[in-house]
């Protein structure tokens, strides 16, 4: 990820969540023609839609802001988020079967 500006960076993160402008802007309470203007550099978002990025879609606000470090605290890929997602649906019991079952797995397949 090379975006240089504040808006290249929030625009990434849109593409990344494969949201349009118009639902982007929705979830961050702002209006299609505002993101528009962020994304272009035109305009700076306040600090409310840049904490609403960050709480929402769990960015990085050092890089979000400064372009440093990574773009996620860890960068989870999708059949991850996927994975927390089952995994919390689960029982306790459950979620413990898991876990073992993930320890074998590692031992089996370790690199």
């Amino acid at each position: 990820m090379n975006a240089k500006t504040l808006g290249e960076r929030v625009k990434f993160v849109r593409k990344k969540h494969d949201m349009t402008q118009v639902n982007f802007a929705k979830s961050l309470g702002i209006s299609q023609a505002n993101l528009s203007e962020i994304e272009s550099g035109k305009s700076t978002p306040s600090i409310e839609v840049l904490v609403s990025l960050v709480v929402q879609y769990k960015v990085n606000l050092h890089w979000l802001i400064l372009s440093e470090e990574m773009l996620y605290t860890k960068e989870i890929e999708k059949d991850e988020v996927e994975l927390i997602s089952f995994y919390r649906q689960l029982e306790d019991i459950a979620k413990e079967e898991v876990i073992d079952y993930i320890k074998l797995k590692l031992m089996r397949y370790k690199k």
